[in-house]
């Protein structure tokens, strides 16, 4: 167990920018948001992965480095927030890894398309540099998504391991 604690403790710190950064991303996106219901969904999910890292990070320092008690609300907030990040770790992972393993001739015309659909865009546009930049953010978006579901596991393993700390007094 005291490697899972490492690994929680490191990907707790990791996934703090990228948190923040979507915590920004849900801000500027909550006003157009509440015109558009998908939208809102979104807006929500990003807050649930910022609601869950902060929540955790209260775990990580009480718990497990302090050995303080903890409120039971505290369990529950990382649960519920817990199960949304589980469920967009996994999406995230999942959608670039089917751009990841799309093949040369179907990537080629998903961006032709793409860029056929963007009318601002200059005749010249290079469509090998899109291809560059999706896959690049891609691997980004798989490394997010594998250390998201990676972190919410470990989370929920040292919650029964740490139970104690969550009793009422």
């Amino acid at each position: 167990m005291i490697r899972s604690t490492k690994l929680f403790r490191i990907l707790t710190y990791v996934l703090l920018p990228v948190t923040g950064f979507f915590g920004l991303m849900g801000l500027l996106m909550l006003l157009p948001a509440l015109a558009n219901p998908g939208l809102l969904l979104i807006v929500f999910m990003l807050a649930c992965m910022v609601i869950y890292n902060f929540s955790s990070i209260q775990f990580l320092q009480k718990a497990i480095d302090g050995g303080r008690r903890c409120k039971p609300s505290l369990r529950d907030w990382i649960k519920v927030n817990g199960y949304v990040s589980l469920a967009a770790g996994g999406m995230f992972f999942l959608n670039a890894a089917s751009i990841l393993f799309m093949g040369p001739v179907a990537l080629q015309d998903f961006v032709g398309q793409a860029l056929e659909r963007q009318p601002g865009l200059p005749a010249n546009m290079d469509p090998a540099f899109f291809i560059r930049l999706l896959k690049t953010v891609s691997v980004a978006i798989l490394l997010i998504g594998a250390a998201l579901v990676t972190h919410v596991i470990i989370c929920f393993r040292l919650l029964k391991q740490y139970k104690a700390y969550f009793d009422a007094e």
